[in-house]
């Protein structure tokens, strides 16, 4: 592999070196100036950084300072340079191409990373669909190795259950089997590096039930984690249906649909921060004109957008624990409604806001970012359901037990037997989930907000007057 680095390295410097000298040539024969080859040199840089990387590109870059001295300044023909300008000019460009070249070779870097993550994504997905599918009739110990081993094409995967005192094996793995065994008894993640052996032991909650180890691989940590968590969430699927009720492993089944919705946005965020962070230093710069320009900044709005939509995930994702507990701050509702109207701009979309409330500071003791979620949720709803620029309206007041937040939309009905379910997880009325873009989650983030708040949260619903949910919160003291 080394030898093949090597080789492309010394390759893509003759090729670079001779269309330098080319160029310049044809430069000079065409009576180009020394900004106007310069130029052409610059995007020859460029083009060796795409295409061969940053080390190619910086040693034809001093290549082309000399083909640039030797053909277009003075003395012609001579490796010298008598006026002081044709100096700053040539380090000016060696200057530049190199941090055009650096920069370039990141984004390309950064392409490459987004696109092995995009993969290993599409992995997960696969590998929890057919966990899923997992006959939970047979051993479901070996059925995940296996699984593992051939969705991400390792070396080999070992799987010791602790419940079990069991050792599954796919492929191969150079450890003892006692080495394999004791793993799970020192209670600790180890390898991360792609190609080494990365063991990941397994929790339910905080309780371990067994280790896994990935040998030969190339997946990051979060990728590995996420496995772990698939693992660990599908032998406790498995117990469940084997020793408890349909309901207990209907349970179960969320848990996994988490753990997914959890791996998938880890994964996305550190490619979206890298483009972003490359996309903001070009644009920065300054040094981009026109089409290149607008593009730059294109990407850059939309990394945004979905860092955002991604954060979102992670919240949704760690809302369903167990142990979710609020932290609780004395706060200004009213200003939090505006707080939260004023983040979600963007996605009014042309529907006017009504906002009523009595003037008076409502004080609450709630988690802020909590109540903020569900209270998007409660906006985006409205505005996916309600007709094309329809007007919204928000209430907000204070009755003598609680606190009554409303929020009203025009042009959506819920029957009534639909109200209690629209609340259930992953769960979409028939007919809208092919009308309006959802995953059925968002309404039971809402009441699982409100439920660690001691609230509630109900919809009342007319075909004429449209859709109003009312969301409570106690009125209560500091807690000790």
């Amino acid at each position: 592999m080394l030898k093949g680095t090597i080789r492309q390295a010394v390759l893509g410097i003759a090729a670079g070196s001779l269309i330098a000298i080319f160029i310049s040539w044809v430069a000079y024969r065409l009576h180009f100036n020394l900004s106007s080859a310069t130029s052409v040199h610059l995007f020859l840089i460029t083009a060796i950084t795409l295409r061969w990387g940053f080390f190619e590109a910086s040693t034809v870059s001093l290549l082309s300072v000399a083909c640039l001295d030797y053909f277009f300044t003075e003395p012609v023909f001579a490796f010298s340079i008598t006026d002081s300008h044709d100096w700053v000019a040539l380090i000016t460009f060696e200057s530049v191409a190199l941090l055009v070249s650096r920069l370039s070779n990141r984004l390309t870097r950064h392409a490459r990373d987004a696109e092995i993550h995009r993969f290993h994504l599409q992995k997960l997905y696969e590998l929890s669909q057919q966990i899923l599918l997992l006959d939970y009739q047979k051993a479901v110990d070996q059925q995940l190795t296996d699984l593992i081993h051939a969705t991400f094409a390792v070396q080999g995967v070992t799987l010791w259950d602790a419940y079990e005192l069991h050792l599954s094996m796919s492929g191969t793995c150079n450890l003892s089997y006692d080495e394999l065994r004791s793993t799970h008894f020192m209670e600790s993640n180890k390898g991360d590096a792609a190609g080494d052996s990365s063991q990941r032991i397994l929790h339910s909650g905080t309780r371990s039930i067994g280790s896994l180890i990935i040998c030969g691989h190339t997946l990051d940590a979060d990728s590995l984690n996420a496995i772990a968590s698939l693992t660990a969430i599908a032998i406790e699927r498995a117990r469940s249906f084997n020793a408890q009720s349909h309901a207990e492993a209907a349970r179960q089944t969320e848990q996994l649909r988490s753990a997914v919705l959890d791996g998938l946005a880890h994964a996305f965020k550190t490619p979206l921060t890298t483009i972003r962070s490359s996309s903001s230093g070009l644009i920065e710069m300054n040094t981009l004109r026109g089409t290149e320009k607008r593009l730059v900044i294109l990407i850059d709005q939309h990394a945004g957008h979905l860092n955002e939509l991604t954060t979102r995930l992670l919240r949704t994702a760690r809302i369903d624990s167990a142990e979710l507990r609020p932290r609780r701050k004395s706060i200004d509702l009213n200003g939090l409604i505006q707080e939260t109207l004023e983040a979600f701009q963007r996605e009014l979309d042309g529907h006017l806001v009504n906002l009523r409330t009595t003037g008076q500071r409502i004080t609450v003791w709630v988690d802020p970012e909590l109540l903020k979620m569900a209270l998007f949720q409660l906006f985006d709803n409205a505005i996916k359901y309600g007709t094309i620029n329809s007007s919204i309206t928000i209430d907000a007041r204070e009755e003598e037990a609680e606190i009554l937040i409303s929020i009203t939309n025009e042009g959506s009905f819920v029957p009534s037997e639909e109200k209690e379910k629209i609340f259930h997880r992953f769960y979409r009325s028939p007919g809208n989930e092919h009308k309006t873009s959802g995953t059925g989650i968002g309404l039971s983030v809402v009441k699982r907000v409100t439920q660690v708040h001691q609230g509630r949260i109900w919809v009342e619903s007319d075909p004429i007057a449209g859709t109003t949910f009312f969301l409570t919160l106690p009125k209560m003291a500091k807690e000790s």
